[in-house]
Order: C-alpha cells, then sequence, then structure tokens
C-alpha cells in the first residue's frame, strides 16, 4: 500500500442538490495520502469557488479490497445569506462523504460524493442535501510549491 501513498490530483462534480449554472461543474481538488493496509490519512485541497472553500483540510477513510470511503469535516466556512449574494464566515460543521472504488494498478479512485443536509450551526441553516461525483489519480506532486489557492483559482 505504500505505494500508494503520496499526491494525488483530480475533481469532484456538482451534482444533484445543484441547479444551474452550477450543476455538471468539475471543481479541481488535491490530496496528500497516506495509506496502510486498512486506513487512509491525509490532507485535502479543493478549488475555491461558489460552493467549495479553497481550504486545506483533514480527510481520513477506509480501503478494504477495492472499496474505499473517505470522509472530509469543514466547520467556520462561508455562507450566502438570504439575499443570494452577500457571504459571512459562520460557525458550522459539515461532513462530505466520498465512497468509491480504487483501481491499484492504475493508481486512480473515483465514486460518489454526498452531503447530507444535517449542518450543526448557531444559525436555522437549510442546506439541501448534495451529490455528485468525484475521481482522484496518484500523480507526481507538481514542480511548485506555491499555493494557488491564495489566488482563488
Amino acid at each position: 500500500m505504500q505505494e500508494l501513498s503520496g499526491y494525488w490530483e483530480g475533481y469532484f462534480i456538482y451534482g444533484l442538490g445543484f441547479e444551474l449554472p452550477f450543476f455538471g461543474e468539475r471543481v479541481k481538488m488535491n490530496a496528500q495520502l497516506s495509506f496502510d493496509e486498512t486506513e487512509i490519512i491525509g490532507t485535502l485541497t479543493e478549488e475555491k469557488g461558489p460552493f467549495s472553500t479553497g481550504k486545506t483540510v483533514a480527510i481520513n477513510g477506509i480501503i478494504e479490497d477495492f472499496l474505499i470511503s473517505l470522509q472530509v469535516q469543514y466547520s467556520t466556512n462561508p455562507v450566502f445569506l438570504e439575499d443570494g449574494f452577500t457571504t459571512e464566515e459562520i460557525e458550522h460543521e459539515f461532513t462530505i462523504n466520498y465512497n468509491g472504488t480504487i483501481d491499484f494498478q492504475k493508481k486512480a479512485m473515483h465514486g460518489l460524493w454526498y452531503m447530507e443536509n444535517e449542518i450543526e450551526s448557531q444559525l436555522d441553516l437549510e442546506i439541501p442535501p448534495a451529490e455528485g461525483l468525484w475521481v482522484l489519480k496518484k500523480t507526481d506532486k507538481p514542480k511548485s510549491d506555491f499555493d494557488y489557492s491564495l489566488l482563488g483559482l
């Protein structure tokens, strides 16, 4: 499993729970993952966008045969207010689950991500459940260590 440890990059796609123009849009992400026989731990960074934070967060999960299950937990994120345009940093927590399969020969994994609407918050937030597709492939880390998320890319 050690040969799988390292830098991974890919994307997720906004699916059910998102309206046009966001439905079907790809969001780039990368991860630094460590594998052992049954566990995966590391960090995940997603491209900043209207519904993605651009933060680097902890990711952990399990692997059994070719099945994979990962979880990412977010807290204190920008939330769109009732006007639909204004955002405010609100302390709230939610979890995104990434379930799927891994191809050991191709060093790639893909599946379905989902977010349930149970969000712990000081506000009465109503966020519909959402889901979509995701894919990550092991690759060489880019030559530059520059954090492009600082530019909002």
